[in-house]
């Protein structure tokens, strides 16, 4: 089971993990957090997201379809939550969290993020059947540093759970951007776990990816290269292999 804080998290950064248990006939599912509307007046920079990704009459729709497209290749299924994303979240008077676009992305030295979320998103999680009958928890580390990440990394740590049955993953395409080199020593993930997979795994992944039209704008500087760039960063982490890499916590 993936937590996925956005509805392409699991796919971009688990996509081929995903692929090969569906083919192998595991039970697999992922829990997106964050695809609620907002209940507020939008914020400008929420304006300007819709805008960025065309998608201003209907944000979340469109968005939810690309992803049922995206989880029906893989051959998984999915739960969401239905929580606001970060630049629709206001607090208790009503004044945006997170009012431009860039203060989704919070500065190391923040701590306690959002502490009552944390706690209604850890036990919304802990009563889903879904993560109750898991034997493997995927979570993501925060690699970036946006907000929802780092509540679901938050959220995840405080689940009841064996060290050994929760896994972390890296997140794509945060760990290619540039301003995120050295991410590894701000978290220190712990072990790594390695993943391999065949090319038809590997192509699925890929595919999976191209369903999420509205997002590719934003998400990579040169959308047309993003399967080149992706699989020549997997290809490097496994050797020659497509491969993810995932972590151990102590």
């Amino acid at each position: 089971m993936v937590l996925s804080p956005h509805l392409d998290d699991a796919v971009l950064s688990c996509g081929a993990l995903l692929s090969s248990c569906a083919e192998w006939g595991s039970r697999v599912t992922t829990v997106t957090v964050f695809n609620g509307m907002p209940e507020s007046p939008l914020s400008e920079a929420a304006l300007s997201f819709h805008e960025s990704i065309g998608l201003t009459d209907d944000p979340m729709g469109p968005r939810e379809a690309e992803d049922d497209r995206a989880h029906g290749l893989l051959g998984v299924g999915s739960t969401r939550l239905g929580m606001p994303e970060a630049l629709y979240r206001c607090d208790a008077s009503g004044r945006h969290l997170y009012p431009h676009d860039q203060d989704i992305f919070v500065p190391e030295q923040a701590r306690d993020l959002e502490p009552e979320l944390t706690g209604r998103l850890a036990e919304a999680l802990a009563a889903l059947p879904a993560v109750q009958r898991a034997d493997l928890v995927l979570a993501p580390l925060g690699v970036g540093r946006h907000a929802d990440h780092l509540l679901v990394a938050a959220a995840a740590r405080r689940l009841d759970r064996p060290r050994d049955s929760v896994l972390w993953y890296e997140e794509l395409p945060y760990i290619l951007y540039d301003h995120c080199a050295g991410w590894e020593a701000e978290i220190a993930p712990g072990t790594p776990l390695i993943s391999r997979y065949s090319r038809e795994n590997w192509e699925r992944k890929l595919d999976a990816i191209d369903c999420y039209a509205s997002q590719h704008p934003i998400l990579w500087f040169e959308p047309d290269s993003r399967r080149e760039e992706i699989t020549a960063h997997a290809t490097a982490l496994g050797d020659g292999t497509p491969a993810e890499r995932y972590w151990w916590r102590p």
